[in-house]
């Protein structure tokens, strides 16, 4: 695997860095700070990001060992060898080329669920964005890195035959692969894998868990609320699984057991900032958009940076006849988080039925780029073909 020069320098960097900060590993965090700190292949798709917190939070994130010096040679961290092992793959899928630059390692961070991968979200800025500008090809995605270690559920005969400590590091090692998989987006493989750690061990918490949150992200609701709902039943107090429980009936439509749940929910934690956003939700699906309000602005205020109360209270208020408030809101929204599909759907739709629909047409495919059909359904290619019918079939 060859390593080019703009690369060597930024591992460098990060291997200077851990050992200042007292860290016995590099792991991908580290070869991100280093590439904020020196100039980069890289550096023309980091304006967003500033050094010192990124540095801050790291330091927080892993607590100093004992002193290190330059001598001391640092091992990568699992997930830092996967970064670098997926560089490859990408720079193989894109040109053909054995080198790998800090283009082809900030893709692969940004190729799985990580702090890295949120803000660059948060700026709008995609794999494809940087694909595009840099390679002169859009590129969305690229060969998983991760492999589902087993796809067979195991039959009573083999699970017979294993021994009490073999079955549990076989459930721990099924696990921390389906989350794995999970965190690469690769949820069918990921749901199989859980299914094969679910035939090991019939009543494990964690595997459940994250089946539910699998189906929930390949929007087969319907089999995670059965999920949810049983563990809910053995865990009544946990908010974590109430939380996905309300979340997973709202995409059904049980808008009444919605509310129960965030009641209960908010009788828990009355300043709450999700809760209090996710109650004025729940208020909006009932169309009882002035008692809406009060819960955005609460939220707001408990969380002035939280992106989702801006974009519902724009919408609560468009729908009371406040065109420019609403707008106005949505917009900041969208300031705090520019991935947010929710928001531009929202704004597709007020500029929809004023009669906008250009401004319109530009919020909708905002919102497909940023993942609304994955995240939600199809409700917005059903607003575009309002505007752009399909072609009549011959």
């Amino acid at each position: 695997m060859e390593i080019e020069d703009d690369l060597k320098v930024i591992i460098a960097e990060a291997r200077k860095l851990a050992i200042e900060w007292q860290h016995g590993f590099i792991n991908h965090d580290h070869f991100f700070v280093a590439m904020l700190k020196k100039k980069c292949i890289a550096s023309n798709y980091l304006d967003h990001c500033d050094a010192e917190p990124w540095e801050t939070r790291i330091k927080e994130l892993y607590p100093p060992s004992s002193k290190l010096t330059f001598k001391d040679s640092l091992p990568l961290t699992i997930e830092a060898e996967r970064v670098i092992k997926h560089s490859h793959k990408i720079a193989q899928h894109i040109s053909k080329k054995a080198g790998i630059n800090t283009i082809h390692v900030i893709i692969a961070i940004l190729s799985y669920n990580n702090a890295v991968t949120e803000s660059f979200n948060k700026a709008g800025i995609l794999i494809e964005d940087i694909t595009e500008s840099h390679f002169k090809k859009s590129y969305k995605t690229f060969p998983p890195i991760i492999k589902p270690i087993r796809k067979k559920v195991y039959n009573k005969v083999q699970i017979f035959f294993f021994s009490l400590s073999s079955k549990r590091k076989k459930i721990d090692e099924l696990y921390e692969n389906a989350a794995n998989l999970f965190c690469y987006q690769q949820f069918r493989d990921s749901i199989k894998t859980c299914q094969v750690g679910l035939s090991l061990s019939p009543s494990n918490l964690d595997l459940k868990f994250l089946l539910a949150y699998n189906l929930m992200k390949q929007l087969d609701f319907e089999s995670s609320l059965i999920l949810i709902e049983e563990l809910v039943k053995n865990n009544p107090e946990n908010v974590h699984l109430l939380l996905l429980l309300s979340c997973i009936n709202d995409m059904i439509g049980n808008y009444g057991s919605v509310a129960e749940t965030i009641d209960a929910l908010l009788l828990l934690q009355p300043d709450n900032d999700v809760y209090l956003n996710n109650k004025g939700f729940n208020l909006i699906r009932q169309t009882k958009y002035i008692e809406s309000i009060s819960f955005f602005e609460q939220s707001i205020q408990k969380n002035p940076v939280f992106t989702y109360p801006w974009n519902n209270l724009g919408f609560a208020k468009y729908k009371l006849g406040e065109t420019d408030n609403a707008i106005s809101n949505i917009d900041k929204s969208i300031e705090l988080d520019k991935s947010n599909a929710y928001a531009y759907k929202n704004k597709g739709i007020i500029y929809f039925e004023l009669g906008n629909k250009e401004e319109a047409l530009k919020n909708f495919n905002l919102s497909l780029k940023f993942g609304y059909t994955e995240k939600y359904g199809n409700e917005v290619l059903q607003l575009l073909e309002k505007i752009v019918p399909p072609p009549a079939s011959l």
